[in-house]
């Protein structure tokens, strides 16, 4: 079998790059830059942006799984990165998988498409996307796992017209929380020259080699700038890393024609939902720093928000704000899933448990990040 992982550079696609290998399965990976790891791994890279089809259909050709990782999950102002990355990079991959004749594609979304401004509590599947999308990524990744998932048993084809929908720039600025298509003609299951699709929504992705997370709460603590948002008592839930490369496999595996999996999401998460600032503090304490002594209203930190967003939008910022009205409601309200789906029907339970991620995680930020900064 032979693999495509977009993104594979990145914190997710590493881990399953490299449990694909360990399966015995040739690996290809499309990043924007080469990487030193992928190579020493000897997995064939290919390089490019996914909002470049040509590129997006070579590396795609010949395989029989695509993963797609590879996404823009900024909080900045400007529409255009995640209209190039997350729209139109999905897009070509579910083109490039039909020209292709690919089997399976396995789409990496996000919890956030459907979360409210109020806190969601052991919901499921069935909860519709949101309402009120509060940036460009939320509703972004919201509007590619819909036509990624309309696009499932869609037989394999040079000309898939995505039923209908306009993939112009200017129709994704208007935050339609649904997409306006076509309806899904009645199709086949069982056909062999049809792609099957099912996408995975994880949230809090953590572990040894993150590149986000860890180091921008120890830069904000060390610069006085960290703040607990809201009355520190919600809870998320977060996936280790390896936990959730192995879900993909796992979502491989079980997309069968004929099965509840294809065209199908599913939250996976670890077993248990955290405590936000404790664990926040728990990752702080193993970097040797100081909990977390700051904090702010919830109602603050969205007015904040809000003002700061119009701020960098007005004047065409490129960087990220301190603060959103989305990292608001994502720091202090709760987030958590029912994941019996994924353990039913993938078949997926999370082999590393939080306490073990935490202490390989703690061992990473010794060898590595205190190293480095001593």
């Amino acid at each position: 079998m032979k693999a495509l992982v977009t993104g594979g550079s990145g914190f997710v696609g590493q881990y399953l790059l490299e449990q694909l290998i360990a399966e015995g399965c040739e690996t290809r990976s499309l990043n924007r830059h080469p990487s030193p790891l992928l190579k020493k791994l000897g997995v064939e890279e290919r390089l490019g942006s996914l909002d470049d089809f040509e590129v997006v259909e070579a590396a795609v050709r010949g395989c029989d799984v695509v993963f797609h990782i590879a996404a823009y999950p900024s909080v900045v102002m400007d529409p255009a990165p995640y209209y190039r990355t997350n729209i139109l990079g999905a897009r070509n991959i579910v083109a490039a998988c039909l020209r292709q004749r690919v089997r399976k594609l396995v789409y990496t979304s996000t919890q956030c498409v459907a979360n409210t401004i109020e806190s969601q509590e052991g919901i499921d599947e069935s909860v519709p996307y949101a309402p009120q999308f509060l940036g460009w990524y939320q509703m972004t990744k919201a509007v590619a796992e819909q036509f990624v998932r309309a696009a499932n048993y869609a037989p394999w084809t040079d000309d898939y017209d995505f039923l209908g929908l306009d993939f112009s720039e200017k129709n994704f600025r208007s935050l339609n929380p649904r997409l306006k298509t076509r309806p899904v003609e009645k199709r086949d299951p069982f056909r062999e020259d049809a792609l099957l699709t099912v996408a995975l929504r994880p949230h809090l992705i953590w572990g040894p080699r993150d590149r986000h997370l860890v180091p921008r709460l120890l830069q904000r603590k060390r610069s006085g700038t960290l703040a607990r948002v809201g009355d520190g008592t919600n809870r998320l839930a977060t996936i280790y890393v390896e936990n959730c490369a192995e879900a993909h496999l796992k979502a491989r595996d079980a997309l069968v024609p004929g099965s509840s999996v294809p065209g199908s999401v599913y939250y996976i998460a670890q077993e248990e939902p955290l405590n936000c600032w404790r664990w926040i503090d728990e990752i702080l304490a193993l970097a040797g720093e100081a909990p977390v002594e700051k904090s702010v209203s919830f109602q603050t930190a969205w007015r904040v928000g809000t003002v700061l967003e119009k701020v960098y939008s007005i004047f065409n910022k490129k960087k990220e704000p301190v603060m959103t009205r989305f990292l608001a409601t994502q720091l202090a309200k709760s987030y958590w899933y029912d994941t019996s789906r994924a353990r039913n029907e993938l078949g997926f339970t999370p082999r590393v448990s939080t306490q073990e991620g935490m202490k390989r995680l703690g061992e990473y930020i010794r060898e590595s990040l205190l190293e480095k900064k001593s």
